[in-house]
């Protein structure tokens, strides 16, 4: 692993040249600055830029170190004890989560991706624009709302990778305290990664190669994910409320071009 490691940089540039390379760094960079400013969608960003222009089983294979350590970065800022007390209060959510997402994971083949992203998309736009609009959804009882919640990013994670879109549905409409919700979804989104992980070391996506290069995107990850903390620190609860929903109305619109495009 070190060898690889030591050979990523000149590996990664004679596999897929070195202007691709810098976009898809970029792109890392970019998704760590959104991260760390709303708490989440690095792998939204990341791979969505670094796809164009390397494999996409590549830009995904690089974002499995980054995606775990900023995580446990973000769930920890507040300290250990805080990271562990949001996990006994969402541990039902996680826990439906985390099955769920196995099992869906087993039926992808079987499955038409497209109504799914159909669905996702349309209920994320209407969602998110509504509430830019002024609508306030009333708290949802729990730990119900924790089982759907689970249950369908769970679902949709296994078939599409987004298990954290219903999540943070939950979350805004518990209208949670501004570090309670990036801290809850740092642990969420940690624990979650567990089984896609495993997977794509099962399948060979993540290997030695393609994880050196992995380690090395820590490093755009990391100051990308340092400078928008800086934003993140500046922001009131509101404003980081319209931001994130205005990113949350962009992933519903990416949702339903994929279901257009898989048409």
């Amino acid at each position: 692993m070190i060898e690889a490691l030591l050979d990523a940089p000149g590996d990664a540039i004679q596999r897929y040249g070195f202007m691709p390379m810098m976009i898809a760094t970029a792109g890392f960079f970019l998704g760590g600055f959104v991260k760390g400013t709303i708490g989440f969608a690095l792998p939204t960003v990341a791979v969505a830029v670094g796809a164009t222009v390397l494999p996409p089983e590549v830009a995904v294979a690089c974002l499995a170190v980054p995606g775990v350590v900023m995580n446990m970065w973000q769930g920890a800022r507040e300290g250990l004890r805080e990271a562990w007390a949001t996990f006994l209060e969402f541990r039902v959510l996680i826990g439906v989560m985390l099955v769920t997402l196995f099992a869906a994971t087993q039926l992808l083949p079987h499955l038409d991706t497209r109504g799914f992203s159909l669905i996702m998309g349309v209920g994320l736009s209407v969602f998110s624009i509504a509430q830019l609009f002024g609508w306030r959804p009333t708290s949802p009882p729990r730990p119900a709302a924790d089982i759907v919640a689970g249950g369908l990013g769970g679902f949709f994670g296994g078939i599409s990778g987004a298990w954290g879109v219903p999540v943070l549905m939950l979350l805004l409409s518990l209208d949670i305290p501004k570090k309670r919700f990036i801290r809850t979804c740092a642990v969420t989104f940690l624990l979650g990664s567990v089984p896609f992980i495993a997977g794509h070391m099962t399948t060979g996506v993540l290997n030695a190669r393609t994880a050196a290069i992995s380690v090395l995107m820590l490093v755009p990850v990391a100051i990308g994910m340092r400078l928008g903390q800086q934003v993140q620190d500046r922001l009131d609860g509101e404003r980081l409320r319209t931001v994130i929903l205005m990113v949350l109305v962009l992933a519903g619109a990416n949702f339903l071009r994929q279901a257009i495009v898989a048409g």
